[in-house]
């Protein structure tokens, strides 16, 4: 399977609307929420099924249905990342799009049903609480976190290290905020920076300010070696260079995203090598 690396959100479930709510709350009640190893089987068990059976209706090709979450607490508080998959499957396939000619898409998906039903959902305005994102992390997700918020884990069972940040959806917007100020203000023909920061920041927009966003670098983080990832430094480093940008030192902004970018630039090789 292609290793991922993604960014949740986890929401309360008193900010639900009020139909979802009563939803969620029997899921929750019920015990019924998964786990991080419980979601990924769960993921690879949907992919492999719709490579499987191909013609499979979408929300009958897994076992979790639609309603599927993670779930953890905060205090008293209950908070939810729903998986979605068909969703965030529509969302994959209307980005790929726009990446092949067109009449390309059918040799993926030859079932027009299935490629209607998927236009449809990407279509919805829906927004899906996890972005996924192969081979690598990017950079500009780093932008929602302080390097304070990094936690590293090594399993003595053997599961590999593990980094994820955790901060809340308020939080990171300012940091969103912050960033596109000082990228418009000192970066020539920096459209697409702006526009990937745009990006994340409207998508942090749709949901709740007191949700958590947490980066989860997944399967990513097998692809740099043990003691690589205990030193791995991306977000101080992406937080460096804006700083030095407001600063107006163009040199030392370069150098600290250039340390960065190539951390990660030849792991996102392998993604057009696949």
């Amino acid at each position: 399977m292609v290793p991922v690396a993604q960014l949740r959100v986890f929401t309360p479930l008193d900010a639900f609307p009020p139909r979802e709510r009563e939803r969620w709350s029997a899921y929750v009640a019920e015990g019924r929420g998964l786990n991080r190893r419980e979601v990924a089987l769960a993921e690879a068990g949907a992919t492999a099924a719709r490579l499987l059976k191909g013609r499979a209706p979408l929300g009958r090709d897994t076992l979790l249905g639609g309603d599927a979450a993670l779930v953890r607490r905060a205090g008293n508080r209950v908070l939810l990342c729903p998986l979605q998959l068909d969703l965030r499957a529509a969302m994959a396939l209307a980005a790929f799009r726009r990446t092949v000619p067109d009449g390309v898409i059918d040799v993926f998906v030859p079932d027009h049903r299935t490629l209607d039903r998927l236009e449809e959902m990407s279509a919805s305005g829906r927004v899906p609480h996890i972005l996924d994102e192969p081979w690598a992390v990017p950079l500009h997700w780093f932008v929602a976190f302080d390097p304070s918020e990094r936690r590293y884990v090594d399993p003595p069972e053997g599961a590999g290290p593990r980094v994820t940040y955790l901060t809340t959806v308020d939080q990171a917007a300012d940091r969103f905020e912050r960033a596109i100020e000082v990228v418009e203000a000192t970066v020539e023909d920096g459209e697409d920076v702006l526009a990937a920061l745009a990006g994340v920041a409207a998508w942090l927009d749709a949901f709740d300010p007191a949700s958590l966003l947490e980066l989860d670098y997944g399967a990513v983080a097998g692809l740099l070696g043990r003691e690589e990832l205990h030193a791995d430094q991306t977000c101080a480093e992406v937080w460096q260079a804006i700083d030095a940008l407001s600063q107006g030192d163009l040199l030392g902004a370069a150098a600290y995203y250039g340390v960065a970018r190539s951390r990660w630039t030849h792991r996102r090789a392998k993604q057009h090598a696949s």
